[in-house]
């Protein structure tokens, strides 16, 4: 929870000498040294009461509460939920891609699709603008 902090964990990490292309680290203030002295203390904790016994407990309790809010459960009756369906259900089209690919489409220079002919390179040719 803490690691988002710019806190460390260990003290060592916090007095890392600064290497040649560094500048040198300035001096804590009282106001600093105090806060992370603080925060280093809730880490440590925190880690204490980091154990198997309470894990299990908490997995007790949260199983408990959805037992208990079982009759509030709303059932799905359709098929299946998923958050991605392989573009089975695309979304709409914005506007604006709609107008720019209309745009793209009546352009004189896009190349319209011939459906009499080969559909190689060499048949193909770019109306100039």
């Amino acid at each position: 929870m803490g690691d988002s902090l710019s806190v460390r964990r260990f003290p060592e990490d916090n007095k890392k000498l600064p290497t040649d292309n560094q500048k040198a680290l300035a001096e804590e203030s009282e106001r600093i040294t105090r806060t992370r002295e603080k925060l280093e203390k809730r880490l440590n904790e925190q880690d204490e009461n980091l154990t198997e016994k309470n894990l299990d407990e908490q997995i007790v309790k949260i199983q408990d509460q959805i037992a208990r809010q079982a009759e509030l459960r709303v059932f799905v009756r359709k098929g299946s939920l998923s958050l991605f369906d392989n573009n089975q259900n695309p979304a709409k089209s914005s506007t604006r891609v709609a107008k720019f690919a209309e745009r793209v489409l009546n352009a004189k220079t896009f190349i319209q699709p011939q459906k009499d002919k080969a559909k190689s390179l060499k048949d193909r040719t770019i109306a100039a603008q």
